[in-house]
């Protein structure tokens, strides 16, 4: 099995952060994007590291149509593209769907040698139909550290190691970036922030009783645009209220402090997201409030 393929397949470890952020807009919501993805990508990789430029391009398996990716447009020295690869592969999205393969593309490279701020650019425009676009799935795999970068679209990015010590230092650096909706099963993985941290089956249950009956009260459509603003009202222990609301600014929820009752501070804690997404919500925050010994009231939603 190829790196690669080790890589991307499940044998390794692995960090999801977010990009693109909902509450921006236009010009904002693209320098944001930008900033994060290149800042990650420049700290995986090093002037001297082999690299290896991958751009995998989905076809039906017995079509006669060719697609050659523009990948010169990438590289500073335009002569470098004589060295570009291909092979075919399994469909890499379903290794079963034997009607579709990849055609996958592949060029050695250096960090130097890569227009890095242009391919993010490229990226982030895809799914937006957007030019400057590329089409297909882009890696950069570091072949001296053994890690990998994707960039999936403009709403976020994947890395990659096969070692826990090589996203250390990422996991810790850039750690307010990490995508929600992962973030327990990451903090886990890395033995860090909610790692040992559970609810009980029954706790769980009721919870998730409770968001669908509050959904239903709301009467907002979870199949229409349901983004709202959604609080989160926690009750946390005055000494232990500090080092709460440290670690869930770490977070992409904002944090807002409202009174303080008997030994108990009063923390509401909000973010602009779909409805549809509040069972992993009120899991965090149900997790932060045990964590600091607190209690986790309830949350509200109103239409963004």
């Amino acid at each position: 099995m190829s790196l690669w393929s080790q890589l991307i397949k499940g044998s390794s470890f692995w960090i999801r952060f977010e990009l693109g952020l909902i509450q921006l807009e236009g010009k904002q919501y693209f320098e944001e994007m930008n900033r994060r993805a290149i800042t990650i990508l420049n700290s995986m990789i090093d002037k001297d590291d082999e690299l290896l430029l991958i751009l995998n391009i989905n076809r039906l398996r017995n079509s006669k149509r060719i697609v050659i990716p523009n990948i010169k447009r990438l590289m500073r020295c335009k002569k470098q593209i004589y060295g570009l690869k291909c092979e075919t592969l399994p469909f890499e999205f379903d290794e079963e769907d034997v009607e579709m393969e990849t055609k996958q593309y592949s060029l050695r490279v250096k960090k130097d040698d890569i227009r890095i701020a242009y391919l993010i650019q490229l990226i982030g425009n895809k799914d937006f139909a957007k030019k400057p676009m590329i089409n297909g799935s882009c890696y950069l795999l570091n072949l001296t550290k053994e890690t990998l970068f994707h960039m999936y679209d403009d709403r976020g990015c994947d890395v990659y190691g096969i070692e826990k010590s090589s996203l250390i230092p990422i996991y810790k650096n850039f750690k307010s970036w990490i995508l929600d909706y992962n973030r327990i099963q990451i903090d886990r993985m890395f033995g860090n922030g909610l790692f040992n941290i559970y609810e009980t089956p029954d706790e769980s249950e009721k919870r998730l009783n409770l968001n669908r009956k509050k959904i239903r009260e709301s009467e907002i459509n979870l199949f229409e645009d349901n983004t709202c603003y959604i609080t989160h009202k926690l009750m946390i222990p005055i000494n232990r209220s500090q080092e709460c609301i440290e670690e869930i600014k770490q977070t992409g929820f904002e944090v807002m402090v409202d009174t303080t009752e008997n030994e108990f501070i009063k923390i509401n804690i909000t973010k602009k997201e779909a409805l549809g997404l509040i069972n992993y919500q009120t899991e965090l925050m149900s997790l932060y409030s045990k964590k600091y010994q607190g209690m986790y009231n309830s949350w509200s939603a109103s239409r963004a």
